[in-house]
């Protein structure tokens, strides 16, 4: 190890025990014992108080003051942690105040160069995503709760924009963040299976009193992602699309669909979709491209999407809008 991180390293063993000799700190990272006297003589000259407790079964020792002191980190890490809590607080992440709280104090024990360090590292990245209100927070916050404590719960959800709520007693299993959407895998009580809903589109929630067990193995993740894919696979009955269009929108498209990929070049694709997909679902994705990509077959797709296109068209040319309010 180099130097710095010997000399952490020192810290990091005193503050874990009672007190460490310098033959135990030497073995430990394999350095002479000189060598060991003459880092921790310069982490007292930093500042660091270590005590050197005299005689036959002495040692070194941290006071108990220092040992619970926050934590050191490089400059590195502390860009790292700070930028993580930017795509956190981005992200709608629920305990931003916390992290806010937590970040404050690193920032209390840093120097001069750290903080100008971290300053011109901070002003150079910015994260934007949607904005995400207080009930989301609430029921984040929520959710989190009851998935560590295997609380179940009941709640009204809103299926689809214009739809009214429907109760729901689920067993929460995770949390999963995805695309600006946050997300609760839950065994629903209704239906007897597991199901995902958007915490965007619960509008209740509350304590049923009851407590479940969550399956030691599951990820929230690893499931949604294998759910994500099986709606993408090929289900019979199926067809191949031909795509073709610029690199990277190619390779944006080719990402979202690689579990039905079937064949790639530059700036071509064929997939495998399933039928029903293709008819339903696929012709508004393949639009949101624009003029990036062109369906070259089949043609029963190309027909969707200019029906899409007609039915968009028509929509604007017939529908005016004054001051926000449609007439």
């Amino acid at each position: 190890m180099a130097k710095w991180d010997n000399m952490l390293a020192i810290v990091w063993l005193l503050r874990s025990r009672n007190s460490m000799t310098a033959e135990q700190l030497s073995e430990r990272l394999e350095i002479s014992v000189r060598t060991v006297y003459r880092y921790i003589d310069a982490l007292c000259a930093s500042g660091v108080p270590i005590v050197a407790d005299p005689g036959h079964d002495g040692g070194y020792h941290l006071p108990k003051s220092f040992r619970e002191a926050p934590l050191f980190f490089n400059l590195n890490e502390l860009k790292s942690l700070f930028h993580a809590a930017s795509f956190a607080r981005g992200a709608g992440y629920p305990y931003e105040k916390d992290l806010s709280h937590a970040l404050e104090k690193i920032q209390q024990n840093l120097n001069y160069k750290q903080k100008a360090y971290l300053d011109r590292h901070m002003s150079g990245l910015d994260v934007m995503f949607s904005q995400h209100d207080e009930l989301m927070h609430r029921w984040l916050k929520q959710l989190e709760q009851t998935v560590a404590e295997g609380q179940t719960i009941d709640m009204f959800y809103d299926k689809r924009k214009g739809e009214g709520p429907v109760e729901r007693r689920i067993d929460p299993y995770g949390l999963v963040y995805r695309q600006n959407y946050w997300y609760v895998v839950a065994f629903c009580h209704l239906r007897q299976e597991l199901r995902t809903f958007r915490i965007d589109r619960i509008s209740y929630l509350s304590y049923s009193g009851l407590f479940f067990e969550r399956p030691s193995d599951f990820s929230a993740s690893k499931y949604l992602q294998n759910q994500w894919s099986f709606e993408w696979e090929a289900k019979e009955p199926a067809t191949m699309i031909h795509v073709r269009g610029i690199p990277e929108v190619m390779d944006y498209l080719c990402q979202n669909m690689h579990h039905c990929l079937m064949e790639r070049g530059d700036e071509e694709a064929h997939f495998k979709i399933n039928v029903e997909r293709m008819e339903n679902k696929l012709p508004a994705f393949l639009l949101s491209f624009g003029t990036g990509i062109q369906v070259l077959e089949p043609q029963a797709l190309r027909n969707k999407m200019a029906e899409k296109a007609r039915q968009l068209a028509n929509y604007y040319e017939t529908n005016e809008y004054l001051d926000g309010v449609e007439r």
